[in-house]
């Protein structure tokens, strides 16, 4: 049974202003918060990418202050984009200020060979430094130092401060892609699947993962719409569904909310659309499909979808989140406020002498 969460991916509708976004946002995991759902997660884009939150984890800050209890994930920070040590601070920080919630979606991200220009970045190595980041983060989370020497980045002896509160492997997600299973096997990370992955892809990669790593955590990244009945929850969602077919299946689709190939359009996105009890009946076929899973987290936001119908859907699906999450266990390990290790002020510091003891 899964735990539920609110998923953006902070795309918006032509035209639309960025910052009314994140207000729209913000109103709306607030109002997550209060009702229980378990987590909110938010994707790093750049430049004309779609999505319009460049900085994750300083825009879930921002959440952290207005919210008690929901967690706060990034899906994901493209790790080629930072340096190291600095992401590792950052999130650190992040997790010292929120009490313990953050959740740490890392990837390679994904971007045209013009913006990995503007970062330095030469097309084709995302992978092997996302590999590099995993293990720099992985050190200064469990050891609160870094020693590494590879081929994009050499640090010894690094300490990191704020010390971490957690264990790596609870904060960590590793993104589905080139290294996902060798990362998350060799050191139990959790793993995200995005939501425009092929069915079939989804399934041979969940199998995999859990042959490697027993005892591991999925979340999958979903997309719906809900209303008081199915037939305004369609007519809602038609305009959001016709994009991201555009986008996704590189499809001109046309039809409207009762078209015969809604509901195909529709799952192929891995999107659910209806009253309350319809969507939890697509989130439990899902979990079937895929012989469990531990997190779901669904995205009401989109292009063409009205602020107040997201509201409303936060708010009627929230009346499935106790059958959804049944008895699953909150696995989210306590976090620990640590000290940071003694530093000395320095060495022969020569007598402090006043101005009365030289007869100044």
């Amino acid at each position: 049974m899964p735990r539920i969460d609110l998923f953006y991916y902070g795309d918006v509708t032509n035209g639309q202003n960025p910052a009314a976004l994140y207000r729209d946002i913000e109103e709306q995991v607030v109002l997550g918060d209060q009702l229980g759902y378990n987590g909110v997660w938010v994707t790093e884009h750049h430049q004309n990418a779609r999505g319009e939150v460049p900085d994750p984890l300083l825009f879930l800050a921002r959440l952290s202050a207005k919210t008690t209890s929901i967690r706060l994930g990034t899906s994901v920070v493209c790790a080629p984009f930072y340096h190291p040590i600095r992401l590792a601070e950052s999130a650190l920080l992040l997790d010292a200020l929120s009490g313990g919630r953050l959740d740490l979606g890392v990837g390679s991200g994904a971007g045209t060979d013009h913006l990995l220009g503007v970062y330095g970045l030469i097309p084709g190595e995302g992978s092997a430094r996302s590999r590099e980041v995993h293990e720099i983060l992985r050190q200064a989370i469990d050891n609160g130092r870094v020693t590494f020497h590879g081929e994009f980045y050499d640090f010894d002896n690094v300490e990191i401060s704020p010390p971490a509160g957690r264990p790596a492997r609870d904060v960590i997600w590793t993104a589905a892609g080139r290294n996902a299973i060798e990362l998350a096997s060799a050191h139990g990370y959790r793993l995200m699947i995005p939501r425009p992955m092929p069915l079939e892809a989804r399934l041979a990669l969940n199998a995999e993962y859990r042959e490697k790593v027993p005892g591991g955590e999925v979340i999958h990244l979903r997309s719906g719409l809900v209303a008081p009945t199915r037939e305004l929850a369609r007519e809602r969602a038609v305009e959001f569904l016709r994009e991201y077919a555009a986008i996704y299946l590189k499809v001109d689709w046309r039809g409207g909310p009762d078209s015969a190939d809604f509901d195909d359009i529709a799952e192929k996105l891995s999107f659910a659309v209806g009253t309350p009890e319809e969507v939890a009946d697509s989130i439990w076929r899902w979990t079937d499909q895929f012989d469990g899973t531990e997190q779901t987290a669904i995205q009401f936001q989109g292009p063409h979808v009205k602020p107040a119908h997201i509201l409303e859907s936060i708010e009627l699906f929230a009346t499935q989140l106790p059958g959804l999450r049944g008895s699953t266990p909150t696995t989210a390990v306590p976090y620990v406020e640590r000290p940071i290790p003694f530093r000395p002020s320095g060495e022969n510091l020569a007598p402090y002498q006043s101005a009365v003891e030289v007869g100044v």
